[in-house]
Parts: C-alpha cells; structure tokens; sequence
C-alpha cells in the first residue's frame, strides 16, 4: 500500500498533529533520553510486511527489539511496536486496522485532528480493543507511552 493523499481540507490539520505528536514523544521517548523503555520513533517510512509495504504517519519500535537502524534499505521489515494514524478518511480506520492486526502491531492510536479525538487501541487476538478515547484539551496519558503527559491541546493547531 503506497502513501495515502491527504484531503485538501485537512491536510494543514493532519501535518501539524502529526508533526506535534512526533516532536512530544521523541523529546520524551528518543533514544538517549532518560525515561525508562527507549524506543525509535520515526515518520514517513516505509514498513514491509509480507505482501504489504505500509506508511503509517508515525511508527515505533521498542529499542531491545530494532536497538539500531537499519542501513542500506527502503523501509523496515520488522513490525513495528506501536503505530499512529492521523485520520484524513472516513474509510481509513476500516482499511488500515485489519492489516495493522494481521501483522501483530500491539498499539494503534488514531487521531483525528478535526473532531479532537485521541483513540488508543491494543490487540486482543485478532482485533483492536479501544482501551481509551481521549478528547478536547485535556492532558493525557496513553499506553504504550504513559510516562509522558500529553496536552492533547498542542495537536489541535489552536
């Protein structure tokens, strides 16, 4: 599956949520950092998956699993930890969450930048459970990443 376009009409809304989002968690959890549990976050690549090659707006890996990046390729072949899509489409959430099940992605957050809503969903088998819908301005915390507090309000470009 190639790179989803954005809609027009939230295209601004769908980069800065995203953009935002990347900047708090790498800040927080980045390697290097000192909180416990480093991960590598990353935007704009590329996983392969079997017959699958995915793009998810921002991806994860525990550091014990992928501890380094790997060189020399166009995406990575190991599925990632944990996932997150900022909705563009009403169709996405059907489209992409059987695939991101099939290939055992624990975590999935879905944020949609136009209603401000922050879905954190885990796999149970076969199918995502939603463990929290957070919403508004309020200040969160959502697995896998709870030590860090995120002001949902700084992904609503207000």
């Amino acid at each position: 599956m190639a790179a989803r376009p954005v809609s027009s009409r939230s295209a601004a809304l769908h980069a800065y949520a995203a953009s935002q989002l990347g900047a708090e968690l790498i800040g927080t959890y980045g390697a290097g950092r000192g909180v416990p549990g480093s991960w590598l976050l990353l935007s704009g690549l590329e996983i392969h998956l079997g017959q699958s090659v995915l793009a998810p707006d921002l991806l994860g890996w525990r550091r014990e699993r992928i501890p380094r990046l790997p060189r020399g390729s166009s995406g990575i072949a190991l599925s990632p930890d944990w996932v997150c899509e900022v909705l563009s489409h009403p169709e996405e959430r059907a489209h992409l969450l059987p695939l991101y099940a099939r290939e055992g992605i624990r975590h999935v957050w879905l944020v949609d930048p136009e209603v401000r809503t922050l879905e954190v969903l885990v796999l149970e088998g076969h199918r995502y459970s939603l463990t929290a819908l957070h919403s508004g301005t309020n200040t969160v915390r959502a697995e896998p990443f709870s030590a860090l507090e995120l002001p949902l309000r700084l992904l609503w470009a207000e």
